[in-house]
């Protein structure tokens, strides 16, 4: 079944029209050409800061309060980068302790226009709904806990416009994999069968069912889009950032698959395929690959990193919406 999308649905960050990405200035050389072309053709700014933390979504979230552009930090976050947000873009600091994981979080809106919070089950070991509540102006009957099927919300899940999620469904993973075309090289078919199922061997050992994620999403009222989107530790289409455009389409940008390997390279090809199947409202769709090269060759600069490193292009991103087109 393919959804159907109207654009007064499209509010908040899992959606929101984008004003800036920041990344890290000292590891952006790998994906600064790729991003900087996406940014032009997107209309949005590609912004860099120094403060030496490769994972800038992790640390650090930028939010509106009172009209403001505030971004929340953690104690990690040099206060040096904070000084030059805040002079040279009007954003202004608020540290904490205790943030909310910016990979294991999303923010948006709801139709009505407040806004609401999913939080991985791991953010609530630390954390209160009140204390979540009063920290980024959101109420607590609004902040929503998602079982983790990975580490992360961003390992596995991706909001596209309030009420529909992209959810990774690790059957649909299995499947697409037995039915692509073994003519493309055999050996890779084999070897990404087995990396396929040694991740979900570890996975399904220490985090939630994709089962239990779809029932949190459906009881608050939301609605899981199933796709196969993750293909072991190293290809994942899920970690993404999302732009949307003021006639309410939306463009994607993930993660490349593209290396020496024709069957590995091929994943990313039917990914969009399947994407652009089940939501009618895709623009664009981007996928980032860097530009160093991995002895593996099974791997790109960015598979590399989600293999080894455990992050992707949504971990290495800071998204800066523009809240005057989102209000």
């Amino acid at each position: 079944m393919k959804l159907s999308f109207s654009s007064p649905n499209f509010k908040g960050y899992d959606a929101a029209p984008l004003r800036a990405i920041h990344i890290e200035e000292s590891t952006a050389l790998p994906i600064r050409a790729e991003m900087s072309q996406i940014a032009q053709q997107e209309n949005f700014e590609l912004r860099e800061g120094l403060d030496y933390i490769k994972w800038a979504q992790d640390f650090k979230t930028i939010i509106e309060q009172h009209g403001q552009k505030v971004v929340v930090v953690n104690e990690r976050v040099d206060e040096n980068y904070l000084d030059e947000m805040k002079y040279k873009y009007g954003i202004y600091p608020k540290r904490s302790g205790y943030i909310a994981t910016g990979g294991n979080s999303f923010i948006g809106k709801f139709p009505n226009g407040e806004k609401w919070m999913m939080v991985g089950d791991d953010e609530l070991y630390t954390k209160s709904y009140k204390y979540l509540s009063e920290l980024y102006g959101i109420k607590e009957e609004n902040i929503i806990h998602i079982p983790q099927q990975n580490y992360h919300l961003d390992m596995f899940m991706r909001p596209i416009g309030y009420p529909f999620v992209l959810i990774d469904d690790p059957e649909l993973s299995r499947k697409k994999l037995a039915t692509m075309d073994m003519k493309l090289g055999s050996y890779d078919y084999i070897k990404m069968n087995q990396s396929f199922n040694d991740f979900e061997k570890f996975r399904q050992k220490d985090y939630a069912s994709h089962k239990n994620a779809i029932k949190a999403l459906e009881n608050a009222g939301f609605i899981p889009i199933k796709i196969a989107g993750v293909f072991g530790s190293g290809i994942n289409f899920m970690n993404a950032i999302v732009n949307q455009h003021p006639n309410g389409s939306i463009s994607y940008i993930t993660n490349s698959s593209k290396c020496d390997s024709p069957f590995v390279s091929k994943l990313e090809q039917e990914f969009e395929q399947e994407l652009r199947s089940k939501v009618s409202n895709i623009d664009r769709v981007y996928f980032i690959k860097g530009n160093e090269e991995y002895f593996d060759p099974r791997l790109n600069y960015m598979s590399y990193h989600l293999e080894n490193k455990g992050g992707g292009i949504h971990c290495m991103s800071l998204e800066e919406p523009d809240f005057e087109a989102w209000a």
